[in-house]
């Protein structure tokens, strides 16, 4: 029986399924859009959200931010529900997918969102 136990261990060690690796969203800002401006995820997936703006813009998910789970180092760079980013900048952002529903993006700069710069997160 005491042989049998390192079998088995290591039999129910291999049938664990591998943790999903972590998927990398690129997201541009510039004048006026987000592209994408749709971004689908799939609840509790791990994601890493690389931010990349021409312009100053910020990206706003207050819902969603509230809603993810983040490492602190990462939810530190989110004020407010957004992140804020200069002028040929990047940002990255690491989570795990909340809750299914759609959570609204959008850019807080003065018109931006009325001229058409927004989007949503879609989490199935």
């Amino acid at each position: 029986m005491r042989t049998l136990l390192p079998v088995l261990a290591l039999a129910l060690t291999a049938a664990a399924p591998p943790s999903a690796p972590e998927q990398r969203i690129d997201v541009a800002l510039s004048n006026f859009k987000f592209t994408p401006s749709t971004i689908l995820l799939v609840h509790g997936q791990s994601y890493v959200l690389h931010l990349t703006s021409s312009g100053g813009h910020s990206f706003a998910a207050k819902d969603f931010f509230a809603a993810a789970a983040m490492p602190a180092a990462d939810r530190a760079k989110i004020r407010d529900g957004k992140v804020e980013l200069d002028s040929d900048t990047t940002v990255d952002l690491h989570f795990t997918a909340p809750g299914a529903g759609t959570y609204p993006i959008k850019c807080t700069h003065l018109l931006h969102a009325s001229f058409g710069m927004t989007g949503k997160f879609v989490v199935n």
